[in-house]
């Protein structure tokens, strides 16, 4: 068995409260009509703040503003995404081996995966990390590219598998978006529901094999398997196109209620492959891909507000932030007093749409 023994969470430096980002909103689309369906969207949004790379949604100031001389095109953008990206990382890692009480040149690293979707260019992301970490050069490297919101759990799955071939395997998952780089006061619902949910954040996990975890005396969250699937019938609701002027978002309205008539039988089937029932599960970490998402899979499971809080809270204070946010949801749930042997499902949505799940056992 794999243990994924640390996590660390960073968002960038500007937040804005999600009134704030509204009269942004409203003032780059210039439209009282569409003002008015950002004002619903953003009020039923059940998202207080957001954070940012750039200044713009935050602040009135025209002299910095990244947004504030027309419409950069997808070249600007990247430029922006790999100025940014790799610190955003870097702050998440620190934070993780701060909760180690080491340094990551001390604990030493084998495997380096990175997940994004928001920005690419090469040498990738994972060489700059290792530059600027000063890692071994020979350490194993991949990327996780273009995935979506679950793409954390994929990541997960291939450290799993390098944890449980090599006892000595010490993985490294770091997951970073920059969501609002991407946006465009384009009026189509798609368009204003990304405009609505989505921020920036990085997010990083450590994990090492059982045994490895037991000769160190490191705790954590043991990993009970995984299990996914696509659901091929919500294809066209979901995913991203590159556009000339940004990474344009696909995120129908319909979303909501296709998860909710198809979570029940996925559940169903996660119990069946990971040999658990829901009425095991402890904690819940459901990917927020928004508020009525969370919703729905709260009616078709019979949840309760306390067993979907730790969601509910990430959504209000981050926003989306696609693929690190299940990890922010699991960071949340690690600094709790977890007792031995509480079981932990994750659940994520991504493009397809594709469905993953994680099943986790906490042991001291």
């Amino acid at each position: 068995m794999s243990r994924i023994i640390a996590t660390g969470t960073a968002v960038p430096e500007y937040t804005a409260p999600q009134e704030n980002i509204l009269g942004f909103m409203c003032r780059a689309y210039n439209d009282e009509t569409i003002s008015r369906k950002l004002r619903i969207l953003f009020h039923s949004s059940g998202i207080e703040s957001r954070h940012s790379v750039v200044p713009d949604f935050g602040s009135h100031s025209r002299g910095k503003l990244f947004f504030g001389n027309g419409k950069p095109d997808v070249e600007k953008r990247m430029d922006l995404y790999r100025a940014n990206a790799a610190g955003l990382a870097i702050a998440a890692i620190n934070e993780l081996f701060d909760r180690l009480n080491t340094t990551i040149r001390k604990f030493g690293v084998t495997h380096l995966i990175t997940v994004t979707c928001t920005g690419l260019y090469a040498p990738g992301l994972e060489t700059e990390i290792m530059e600027r970490l000063q890692l071994p050069t020979d350490i194993f490297h991949t990327a996780v590219n273009f995935m979506g919101c679950n793409a954390a759990f994929p990541a997960q799955k291939i450290a799993d598998s390098f944890a449980q071939s090599d006892r000595n395997a010490r993985v490294l998952v770091v997951c970073v978006e920059l969501c609002t780089i991407h946006f465009q006061p384009k009026d189509d619902t798609d368009n204003l529901l990304s405009n609505t949910i989505f921020g920036d954040g990085a997010a990083a996990l450590l994990m090492v094999s059982d045994e490895y975890a037991r000769q160190e005396s490191l705790k954590g969250l043991l990993v009970g398997g995984f299990y996914s699937g696509v659901l091929g019938e919500g294809k066209a609701l979901m995913g991203w196109n590159v556009k000339p002027l940004n990474f344009e978002m696909v995120l129908n309205a319909g979303i909501p209620a296709f998860i909710g008539q198809k979570i029940n039988r996925f559940i169903d089937d996660t119990s069946r492959n990971l040999e658990v029932l829901p009425e095991m599960i402890d904690r819940w970490a459901v990917h927020p891909g928004g508020r009525k998402i969370l919703d729905q899979v709260k009616k078709q499971l019979g949840l309760n507000n306390g067993e979907m809080n730790y969601s509910y809270q990430i959504l209000r204070e981050y926003g989306n932030m696609s693929s690190p946010t299940v990890l922010f949801i699991l960071d949340l749930i690690m600094q709790q007093d977890l007792k031995q042997g509480e079981k932990i499902m994750a659940i994520g949505f991504g493009p397809g749409i594709s469905v993953d799940t994680a099943l986790y056992h906490y042991d001291k």
